[in-house]
C-alpha cells in the first residue's frame, strides 16, 4: 500500500522529491537486492503454527557473499528465527499479528530479520546473539562512503542492535547502534574510509532474549 501513491506519481510523470519522505517507491522501478535472490529457496514453516502450512517464506542460507555468524547464539528456540533469517512480509507477519511486524513498510520482497521475541516461543537456552555480515565492498582509502539500508527496530531492554564496519579485515568499528524504537525508515550512514583501505564489510549484530526484533533490507555501500 505505501507504494500506491509513489506509483501514481510516477505514472503521471511527476518526479518524487526525497524531501517529501514518502515511505513507498514506484512499482514501475523495482530495485532488487541480494536478499531477493533467495526467493526460490524459501521453505515452509517448521515450528511456527500460525503461518499457513503451504506458505514458503524463510531460509537461513544467506545470499552469495553474505554470511551469518551464530557462534554466540543460544540453542533451541523456534527454528525459523534462530539467528538472522531471510523472510518475506507475508511469512513474518503471520508468525504473530499485532506486534508491529506489519509496520515494516520500507522492506521489499525478501529481507533479513533477527526476531528474539519469536525465537523464545519454543524452549531455548542462552541468549539471542547473531551477526549478519555483508560482502567485501570495494572502497577508496581517504574518501567517504555511504552505507544505506532500510530498517525497522522494536526495542525492549537489554536488547541491542549494532552496525559496524571492518576495513580490510580489521576489527569491526561501530558506526550506529539501536537501543530505542525506530520506525520503518531509510538509513544513510556516512563513513570516513581510512587511508589505504581497499575493502569494507558491514556487520549487523542483534543481541537480546525475549525482546523484540530488527529487520534490515536494501543494504548498499557506495561512494558519497
Amino acid at each position: 500500500m505505501p507504494d500506491v501513491g509513489a506509483s501514481a506519481l510516477a505514472h503521471l510523470g511527476i518526479a518524487i522529491d526525497a524531501s517529501w519522505g514518502l515511505d513507498g517507491r514506484p512499482l514501475q522501478t523495482p530495485v532488487p537486492d541480494a536478499f531477493d535472490t533467495l526467493r526460490p529457496q524459501l521453505t515452509a514453516r517448521v515450528d511456527e503454527t500460525g503461518i499457513p502450512a503451504a506458505l514458503t517464506g524463510f531460509t537461513h542460507t544467506p545470499p552469495a557473499g553474505w554470511s551469518v555468524e551464530n557462534g554466540a547464539m543460544g540453542t533451541g528456540g523456534m527454528t525459523e528465527w534462530r539467528g538472522w533469517s531471510f523472510t518475506t512480509d507475508e511469512f513474518w507477519t503471520a508468525a504473530e499479528r499485532g506486534q508491529q511486524r506489519e509496520s515494516n513498510i520500507r522492506a521489499r520482497n525478501v529481507f533479513a530479520v533477527a526476531d528474539g521475541d519469536e525465537w523464545v516461543d519454543k524452549s531455548s537456552s542462552g541468549t539471542f546473539d547473531s551477526t549478519l555480515v555483508g560482502p567485501a565492498w570495494t572502497v577508496t582509502g581517504g574518501s567517504t562512503a555511504v552505507l544505506r539500508y532500510t530498517t525497522l527496530y522494536r526495542q525492549a531492554a537489554p536488547q541491542k542492535g549494532e552496525v559496524s564496519v571492518s576495513w580490510d579485515g580489521g576489527a569491526p568499528v561501530t558506526v550506529k547502534t539501536y537501543t530505542a524504537d525506530t520506525p520503518s525508515r531509510a538509513e544513510a550512514v556516512t563513513l570516513r574510509v581510512p587511508s589505504g583501505a581497499t575493502s569494507a564489510r558491514v556487520r549487523f549484530r542483534y543481541t537480546g532474549g525475549n525482546n523484540w526484533f530488527w529487520s534490515v533490507d536494501g543494504v548498499t555501500l557506495s561512494a558519497s
